[in-house]
């Protein structure tokens, strides 16, 4: 099919699947409006700042108060719905919290579109496969994500996330190391998601970039000292653990629905004792690591778009809580892989890559295996196979290029 005949196939087809995710946002809406997404825990987060409370933002009792503010309608909780990133993140959310709820909920959602268009429009330059239509379509594209519309759906900070990886590519792409370094650092908010590039950079000794990271560390870990008082900054961690303790024996988290290994695990080994099951996914998700550190060298110029696609994918599948709209940051690998297969001629192979894209845009697949049978763990077999896909291709193109 000529590619005049195909783009009103691809955007018709990306309609749909927008329409779909449009569809359950209207029949969601009397939850939203009740205080049902997680952008719930963000707005109290606010509101507890605003009303002087910083050094209780970890305190149950206090979240419960204030989150009955705005979510009293609410019926399938019994207690507050925790906050559970770093103190300073909640500072974004403290101009919102002067809004009624649900205008706060729309306004962080639509900054979170501007953030989406802002990330096509710095790759755009960088990337040829995106200057191949205009933003308004990438923009559909990347809409019709089922991950992206979750992350809406809930009101969560995926696309910001992506925003501080787009920014350390671009920057690690120059060699401004200290600079992408930095940006990693800002995404501290979602440690578990950039601890695993700080391996692979330590491991590359990049140590201009991990300056970087330490600098942005130090700055907010000040800032949430200024926001919670020493005691509550440095109490953080243990607070994360014990929630991790009792989300999951209240199935707050739920591992069949993780895409990631220890959702795999939990599915094929259903039983497995946490402390065995946790010492598994250590060994499996340090062996991946350590693969991608292998296979990928970062000062290498002809092969760091495939490298940088397989780490966010292994980071992806290695995080200990990969939820799914976490799955926003395979917008950066889509673009990448997708570019590097539309100016490599001649390529074998090109369907083992395209194929788990194609699947990644299929929302009815990836609704049923979240919505009706909660077992949305499965789609990290997509991710496993594009993992392995990208990896052969990486050797392939590396081997070329020496």
């Amino acid at each position: 099919m000529r590619e005049k005949h195909r783009k009103p196939v691809i955007v018709a087809f990306l309609g749909a699947m927008l329409l779909l995710h449009l569809i359950v946002a209207w029949n969601s809406k009397d939850l939203i409006r009740k205080g049902y997404p997680d952008f719930s825990t963000f707005y109290a987060a606010g509101l507890t700042i605003r009303e002087g409370l910083g050094p209780q933002m970890y305190d149950e009792a206090t979240q419960y108060r204030i989150e009955q503010q705005f979510s009293s309608g609410v019926t399938i909780r019994q207690g507050a719905l925790p906050y559970i990133h770093p103190p300073f993140e909640a500072l974004l959310f403290v101009p919102l919290s002067s809004l009624p709820y649900v205008w706060a909920y729309v306004v962080w959602d639509f900054l979170s579109l501007l953030v989406l268009g802002l990330v096509l429009y710095l790759l755009r330059p960088k990337i040829p496969l995106l200057q191949r239509a205009s933003i308004g379509f990438w923009l559909l594209a990347a809409s019709a994500l089922f991950p992206i519309f979750v992350g809406f759906l809930q009101g969560q900070d995926s696309i910001l996330v992506l925003l501080m990886f787009v920014m350390a590519y671009l920057s690690l792409r120059k060699n401004a190391d200290f600079q992408a370094g930095c940006w990693l650092g800002l995404g501290l908010f979602r440690f578990h998601l950039v601890l695993p590039l700080i391996f692979v950079l330590l491991w590359q000794k990049r140590t201009r970039a991990i300056a970087g990271i330490s600098l942005a560390a130090v700055f907010l870990g000040l800032l949430s000292a200024a926001v919670t008082g020493w005691r509550g900054a440095l109490a953080y961690p243990s607070h994360v653990w014990h929630l991790e303790e009792v989300m999951g024996v209240h199935g707050t988290v739920i591992p069949l629905q993780l895409p990631n290994v220890r959702g795999l695990l939990t599915f094929f080994i259903p039983g497995l004792a946490k402390m065995a099951s946790d010492g598994i996914v250590l060994v499996l998700s340090l062996a991946l690591l350590i693969f991608t550190t292998l296979k990928w060298r970062i000062s290498k110029a002809s092969t760091f778009d495939l490298g940088f696609s397989l780490c966010i994918i292994v980071t992806v599948l290695i995080s200990y809580h990969t939820m799914p709209y976490d799955l926003a940051l395979l917008i950066l690998p889509l673009a990448l892989v997708g570019n590097h297969c539309l100016e490599t001629k001649g390529m074998s192979g090109k369907t083992a890559l395209l194929a788990p894209i194609a699947l990644l845009f299929v929302t009815p697949l990836q609704m049923y295996l979240s919505f009706r049978v909660g077992r949305y763990c499965l789609l990290a077999l997509v991710l496993v196979w594009w993992c392995y896909a990208v990896a052969r291709e990486l050797g392939r193109a590396s081997a070329t290029a020496e």
